[in-house]
């Protein structure tokens, strides 16, 4: 990782880029090794997730830790995912492994836009992992298409096409929730 660093020629920067390494190394390497289940492969996650951060070391902000980390967790993820499968061209990897599991948001008469705004972000995280983490990159951290495809390592139309199912996704499960609570209040 030190000639990783050496390449950085800001001083600055090269500073930047020590401070996150120090700061997220073990958090990377956990997730990584989580997804990877073999050391050395998770090792290798973080030193090309670190080299995608390298590269767009200007959108991490110090003084913001829930979003610097919320990026660098996507990153390393996708790539420990990306190597999975070029290491498992036959197999797939099951969708459960990768959802967290949310409570049911109860039912509320009135709903402040506070709540409407947690709720939708509960609904966000039931989504496959995939979908989640573009929606979170797209809206929550505004990052353009062509931010998302570098950070993403994935085509301009997959961004798209992700983009498109995710909202449509997170449009289905809204309705099938509001149509529970009609029939719930019916009852």
């Amino acid at each position: 990782m030190f000639f990783v660093f050496m390449a950085v020629e800001n001083e600055k920067d090269r500073d930047k880029a020590t401070e996150l390494f120090n700061r997220y190394y073990g958090t990377m390497l956990y997730i990584a090794g989580g997804i990877l289940h073999e050391p050395h492969l998770a090792e290798d996650a973080v030193s090309l997730s670190f080299i995608k951060i390298l590269k767009n070391l200007d959108k991490f902000d110090m003084n913001d830790c829930t979003r610097t980390r919320g990026l660098i967790v996507i990153i390393v993820r996708n790539t420990s995912i990306d190597m999975l499968r070029g290491l498992n061209h036959n197999q797939t990897i099951p969708l459960e492994e990768y959802m967290e599991d949310t409570a049911d948001e109860p039912v509320i008469d009135q709903i402040t836009i506070a709540d409407a705004c947690e709720h939708i972000t509960q609904c966000i995280s039931k989504l496959n992992k995939q979908y989640a983490d573009i929606l979170y990159l797209k809206c929550a951290m505004n990052y353009s298409n062509d931010e998302i495809q570098q950070i993403l390592g994935i085509s301009q139309n997959n961004v798209k096409m992700r983009l498109y199912r995710a909202r449509k996704a997170l449009k289905e499960m809204l309705r099938e929730e509001e149509k529970g609570y009609e029939q719930a209040e019916t009852k």
